[in-house]
This record gives C-alpha cells, sequence and structure tokens, in this order.
C-alpha cells in the first residue's frame, strides 16, 4: 500500500528475511518496494528502477555497492554490525576449528573481540569483487577450512566448494540505521531540488543574461535571458567549454587571473553587450565564474524608465542657454565661455549675487553637455539643516539612524549618476560635509551613512555661491583643497547694475511679458539710478507686480503705486526731484479702501492664472485658505452693499 506524500524506497535484499524486517520499519517513513537479487542481478534490478519515482534505494553489503555505480538513484548501504555478527555466529560457540569471515572492501572492527566471546577463532578475508570472493574461497577451501560466514553471495559460493556456508543477517538495529541514513539523504536532496528550483525560477526572472562555469570553464547554468541573447538553448550548451560555444568572452582569463571585471563592453556580431565577470571562491580556491551580459536594447529600455521616474521626481533641467536674455556684450561673452565649459566634465563655479541667474547657467550647461539624457539634481546647501544635509547627499541604510526610513534612501549623488549635481550655496556647506563631498571628487564613490559598501559614481558638480570663497579657503571657513577641486572652471555671473545693455532690454521682455508695455519709458524714469539688489529676478518681480496695479489703479503713477505696497528705494532715486519725499495724500478711510482694492485685484489676478484654483492662489499669496476665502467673501458683501445702496 503507497501513501502519498511518504518518499519512495527500493530494498534489493539477496535474501528474503530482510524485506520483511526493512517494510516493518519504514512503516511511516517510506513507501518500501522489495525486490529480491544480488551482484549482478541486482544491478539489472536497479538501471531498471524509475528514477523520477524512487528517492532512494536500500541494500547490504556488497550488493549495495556493486548497484550504486548502476544507477543515478541515490543508494544506501546496510552495515553489518557486530551485534549480527554475534547473533549469526552463536551456534558456532566453542567450535573448535578456524571460521572464515567474508566482507566486502574492508573489515569489520572488534571480529576478534566476538572470537573471544564465543571462544572461536575467525580469520577475516576481505575482497572486492565476485572474482576476488571466488578465489578467496578456493583458497579457504585449500587451507582447510570448514566453515565459512558473510552475505548471501558468500555462503552459497562456499557450499560448492564443499564447505558450510552461514549467512550473516542484519538485524532490526542495523536497518534502523540505515533508514535514518536514507531518510537524511532524501531531505538533504529534496531541500537541494527546492533551492534549484528557486535558483532556476530566479534566474528566469532576471532580465539579464546569467552564465555561471567552473573551474574547467564547462557552463553550469545559462538563464532563459542568455538564451535570449546568444540564441541557444541550456540544452545546446550546458557542461561544454564557454570558448566554444561564446568568442571573446574572457571567463578563462578571469578565472585564471581571480580579478572581476565589471561593466566592461563585449561585442557580440552585429551588437554590443555590457558584461560583468566575477570569480566565485571557495576558501582561497577559484571554483568558477559569474557572468551576467545585458544587451543594448535592454539597457537603452532601463535607462528610458530611469529618465521618466527621474524626471517625474523634477531631477530634469528646464532651461537651455537661450532662456538667459541679456543685449550685454560681457553676458554675451560669459554665455560663450560657458557653452565651452558645458563640453567637459571639469567641475565648474558659479559666482554671483542673488538673483544673477546661477541656476539658470547650471541648467543651461548640463543641457549643453554631453550628460543631457541623465538626471540634474539640485540641493540648496543653505535651505537644510547640517543634520540633514550629510543623509540627503549620501543617502542612508534602514535604521541607520533614529526617523531614518526602513528600506533606507539613496542619496542626490547616486541619483546624479551620469548626470549633473548642481550644489547651490556651496559656500554654505558645513566643514564636516565638504570632506564627505571631497572623497567623491577624488574617488567618484560614495558610501551610505549606516552602510558598508562603497558605491562608484558618474557625476559632474557644479556649485553656486554668491560668497567668495577663495577668502574663505583662506581664512579656513571653507576647506581649501576642497576648493582647489571646485573651482577647476570658474564662472562669474555680473549683477544687473553692471550690465550697461540689459536694464532697458531685460525691462522691455519683462513689461511686454506682462502686457504692460505701456509703462516703459515711466519705468526706464523711475529706476534709471536704481542699483538691483536682488538683480534680474527683482527686476521681473517689480514689473509683474506694477502690471497688476496698474490695471487696477490707472490714475496712480508707478511710484505710489510702489509705495502703497510698502516698497522702499534704498537710494536718492526715492525722491522727487526737488528731493522732498513721495507722500499719498489720502485719508484713513480712503487709505483703507485702496488698500482693499489692491487685496482684490492681487487675488483676483491670481485666480485666473492659476484658473480658479484657491489652494493655488493661497500658497502663492502666503496665506491660509480661510484667510483667502474671508477677504473674497468681504468682496462679495461690499459689492451687494454698494448695489443696494
Amino acid at each position: 500500500m503507497t501513501t502519498k506524500n511518504l518518499p519512495n524506497l527500493a530494498l534489493i535484499t539477496p535474501y528474503p528475511h530482510l524485506g520483511d524486517i526493512v517494510i516493518m520499519q519504514c512503516a511511516g517513513i517510506f513507501n518500501c518496494h522489495v525486490y529480491h537479487g544480488s551482484l549482478e542481478k541486482a544491478i539489472s534490478i536497479a538501471r531498471n528502477l524509475d528514477s523520477d519515482y524512487y528517492d532512494v534505494i536500500l541494500s547490504r553489503g556488497g550488493t549495495a555497492e556493486y548497484i550504486e555505480n548502476a544507477t543515478v538513484i541515490p543508494v544506501v548501504r546496510i552495515h553489518t554490525s557486530m551485534s549480527d555478527l554475534l547473533k549469526s555466529l552463536i551456534p558456532l560457540k566453542n567450535h573448535s576449528h578456524k571460521i572464515a569471515f567474508f566482507n566486502y572492501q574492508k573489515y569489520l572492527p572488534d571480529v576478534v573481540l566476538a572470537a573471544t566471546a564465543l571462544n572461536i577463532v575467525i580469520d577475516e578475508f576481505v575482497f572486492d569483487s565476485q572474482f576476488d570472493m571466488t578465489e578467496k574461497l578456493k583458497l579457504c577451501r585449500a587451507n582447510h577450512y570448514e566453515t565459512v560466514t558473510g552475505g548471501c553471495p558468500v555462503a552459497e559460493t562456499a557450499k560448492q566448494y564443499a564447505m558450510q556456508g552461514i549467512l550473516i543477517e542484519n538485524g532490526v538495529e542495523s536497518v534502523t540505521s540505515a533508514l535514518r541514513e536514507a531518510l537524511a539523504i532524501v531531505e538533504t536532496t529534496r531541500r537541494k531540488m527546492l533551492d534549484m528550483t528557486r535558483l532556476e525560477i530566479i534566474l528566469s526572472s532576471i532580465t539579464e543574461g546569467i552564465i555561471v562555469t567552473n573551474e574547467n570553464n564547462d557552463i553550469q547554468i545559462f538563464n532563459k535571458a542568455a538564451e535570449t541573447i546568444f540564441g541557444l538553448t541550456g540544452l545546446q550548451v550546458l557542461g561544454k567549454q564557454i570558448d566554444s560555444i561564446i568568442k571573446n568572452t574572457r571567463i578563462n582569463q578571469v578565472l585564471l587571473s581571480k580579478s572581476p571585471e565589471i561593466r566592461e563592453l563585449q561585442e557580440l556580431d552585429n551588437t554590443s553587450i555590457i558584461t560583468s565577470r566575477v570569480p566565485m571562491f571557495m576558501g582561497r580556491e577559484c571554483i568558477g565564474v559569474v557572468c551576467s551580459f545585458t544587451d543594448t536594447p535592454q539597457i537603452q529600455k532601463v535607462e528610458r524608465i530611469i529618465r521618466g521616474k527621474l524626471k517625474k521626481k523634477g531631477f530634469d533641467a528646464r532651461y537651455t542657454f537661450d532662456h538667459i536674455l541679456s543685449a550685454d556684450s560681457e553676458m554675451q561673452a560669459i554665455k560663450k565661455l560657458a557653452q565651452v565649459y558645458a563640453r567637459t566634465d571639469s567641475p565648474v563655479m558659479i559666482y554671483g549675487e542673488s538673483g544673477t541667474g546661477k541656476e539658470l547657467f547650471a541648467q543651461s550647461i548640463h543641457n549643453h553637455s554631453n550628460r543631457r539624457h541623465g538626471p540634474f539634481v539640485a540641493i540648496n546647501c543653505a535651505a537644510i539643516p547640517e543634520n540633514l544635509l550629510e543623509s540627503e547627499l549620501f543617502g542612508y541604510e534602514g535604521g541607520s539612524f533614529t526617523g531614518a526610513r526602513r528600506e533606507g534612501k539613496e542619496g542626490l549623488i547616486e541619483l546624479a549618476h551620469q548626470g549633473t549635481l548642481f550644489l547651490d550655496e556651496i559656500g554654505e556647506m558645513p566643514l564636516p560635509i565638504q570632506s564627505r563631498l571631497l572623497r567623491v571628487l577624488q574617488e567618484y564613490e560614495i558610501m551610505h551613512i549606516g552602510g558598508k559598501d562603497v558605491i562608484p559614481v558618474d557625476v559632474r558638480i557644479i556649485g553656486a555661491t554668491n560668497r567668495a570663497l577663495a577668502s574663505m579657503a583662506e581664512d579656513g571657513t571653507f576647506r581649501s583643497d576642497l576648493f582647489y577641486r571646485l573651482n577647476v572652471l570658474p564662472l562669474t555671473v555680473p549683477p544687473l547694475r553692471e550690465r550697461a545693455g540689459d536694464f532697458r532690454y531685460l525691462a522691455t521682455k519683462f513689461l511686454c511679458e506682462t502686457a504692460a508695455e505701456h509703462l516703459l519709458e515711466q519705468f526706464l524714469d523711475l529706476f534709471c539710478s536704481y542699483r538691483w539688489p536682488g538683480n534680474v529676478r527683482e527686476m521681473r518681480f517689480i514689473i509683474e507686480r506694477l502690471a497688476l496695479l496698474s490695471v487696477g489703479f490707472p490714475q496712480y503713477s508707478l511710484r505710489e503705486m510702489l509705495t502703497l505696497t510698502g516698497f522702499r528705494f534704498p537710494d536718492a532715486v526715492s525722491l522727487h526731484p526737488n528731493n522732498e519725499p513721495v507722500r499719498v495724500d489720502l485719508s484713513k478711510g480712503q487709505l483703507k479702501n485702496v488698500i482693499k482694492d489692491v487685496e482684490r485685484q492681487v487675488i483676483v489676478f491670481y485666480l485666473e492664472r492659476y484658473e480658479q484654483n484657491q489652494d493655488k492662489v493661497a500658497m502663492q499669496l502666503g496665506i491660509s485658505k480661510m484667510s483667502l476665502w474671508r477677504k473674497l467673501k468681504v468682496d462679495e458683501v461690499t459689492t451687494r452693499e454698494s448695489a443696494f445702496g
């Protein structure tokens, strides 16, 4: 009767009684099937057993050794124990003649002890084949042995030479010991098969081609992706020399050198593939090589996916040199210099006051370089606290500090791989982090906080600052070695007040963009002596403000509009030609209404810009959504009161 889920065992026994013992001991452990035969007949039986059905074969003595080389099914031998020998020889206790004991291939320990216990003389003979057994039995007969003990073939053959043959039978203890060994082999084999199945599934799911060779360069593993890349099946290549199947793999060289080769280009027919070859070690011995292959289409596909994800994260540069507006000859020369810088991978250091367009230059350099298809990652070093800046730049392993994500996090340097890292306000970077950044520029590798692995990175660094880094390097507030590493290609963006050709040009452009070109002459007169501490950014914001106010308050001059909003000129331009301060003659009630009108105009302007999205308008104005709602309700009430007058 066969029990489901139990392993299947085949017993090949030379005598029937052993089958009875094994069946009894197998209950609940194995499904046991008994076959009768020894030596040559046992080999024939073993060869005909279904290796997909039977998990293990059990036999005894020389028969087990004979069939081991005739089948792929694991074979377990029932060993003859001291107890088995004593039980079989008890009838010969005090026997006066010498007894010959035959055992297959090795001597049985404590035979002398058994002879002493039974008061008999036992001479032990070891044989390694049926012919050897027969020859030694003939010798025993010639030497007048009358009794021979051993396995079934020995006992049967001894009778042919007129000697008494006594069969050494295996008892319950020997059978139980063999079954324990058989069960351990079955469990180990099943675990290995389970691991191999998992490995095959994993290798099949990997999009990279994987080839594993042994110490002789024979192919041991050839996954599905490798079959696709090379146009070969596993059945065609497994067990064969790698060099006879695929050319230019360099696997043999890696096996000999024991040195890995990572991300190397390999030519294959009419295409190129990226391959990594890593030697495998057991102790100090190299036992083979693992190779991974990625073909060009797969690389391009992954790159497109990564590019898409990085773009969603905002790691892309939107501006080019065409966005840097200037009619000034010096600025035109600086743009050309930046275009030259873009052709290299060396660090760029951009100097300039706030609002001059340093990030525009950084993005333009990236988009003009051969890294334009990679990510552009920007970080403001002054906007992030020191304790967070390091983890943002270098990333961290999960659980490396309180509050860290369980799964860890990639750093911005890592995310900028094969692209550009823009470090704005780099002069504010703390000294300890400067030391780590210096290593990036020296070795182009990083290590996560709490991590142990070194991660190579291919990144170009562009820094920007409104501070004098050279002076900071001299007085020790900025690392001098880092300064020289960053300052390879310096670029200074002049302030707006020093760009003679840009004041009228930019004012005209910005006023046209806001449909307020009619204000140009007033604007030029009003700001002709202004020094623009906020530079181009300030000019754009002021013009946007004036364009908005001029719609709601056409009766006021530009100066009066700016005064209403609290704008103050820091120099003499804030005075009338007669050197008297600007005054707006309004009563308290009038001023209150003017302020309300200004608020209403601003809110209406931004509601139109953001398509009535109140959340965005509130965020832009720096007020809560509730405050925005109250101001809108006040306007509605005021309008109704005016209507019913």
